[in-house]
């Protein structure tokens, strides 16, 4: 899709959680992270199972990154003209992407999102890095919390008041999960992370997918 472009992954993340406040976010961060919004939603509606089949991989590989592309781009024409506008671009990376399409197919089904993280607490799901590790063990820890913030309208109060109910989880889930390297999140990396390991965690509960 033209003007749809990944410029890079984020799927390495570092560092004690650190969120920018709302307040230093501009009003056209919050525009675009809300036509991404909208066109993950887009794009999940077109392609609900391929979305759950590319999220469902090891973000560390190339198969992924090749999937998550070729996601947006064959749902892309449509979501893009409705969503973001026929003469506007649209860049995200590969993290912020994936956690907005994450997101819209966890809120697809009829029981709420925390329900469905309640629910698949129990199940066992492989982590790739440092950060989903500790992201796995926030979900699991606080599924009403990651409705909270899944609710929250990008770059608003009510998102910046919900990313920072999971600062004082970060530490012991760190030290529950064996992590010790420093992890540095802008509140859209945390949400990001926190949909990703939520869909995986959900979908292996479900058996839906792989």
């Amino acid at each position: 899709m033209k003007g749809l472009g990944f410029p890079g992954s984020i799927a390495v993340l570092m560092a004690a959680l650190c969120t920018v406040p709302a307040a230093a976010q501009t009003q056209d961060d919050a525009a675009a992270r809300i036509a991404l919004d909208n066109f993950a939603r887009c794009v999940v509606q077109h392609k609900p199972v391929e979305s759950l089949r590319v999220l469902n991989r090891d973000f560390r590989t190339n198969g992924y990154r090749t999937g998550l592309r070729l996601l947006a781009t064959e749902a892309g024409n449509d979501c893009a003209y409705d969503h973001v506008g026929a003469n506007r671009g649209l860049r995200s990376s590969n993290l912020l992407m994936a956690g907005a399409i994450a997101e819209n197919w966890l809120e697809r089904a009829d029981a709420p999102v925390n329900v469905r993280i309640t629910r698949a607490a129990g199940a066992t799901v492989e982590t790739y890095a440092p950060t989903d590790a500790v992201a796995q063990c926030l979900v699991r820890s606080m599924p009403d919390q990651v409705g909270t913030l899944f609710a929250a309208e990008a770059g608003g109060a009510a998102e910046t008041a919900a990313a920072e109910g999971f600062m004082a989880a970060v530490g012991p889930c760190a030290s529950a999960t064996n992590v010790t390297a420093r992890i540095d999140l802008t509140i859209p990396a945390l949400r990001a992370v926190l949909a990703t390991a939520a869909l995986r965690l959900v979908a292996q509960a479900e058996n839906t997918g792989a």
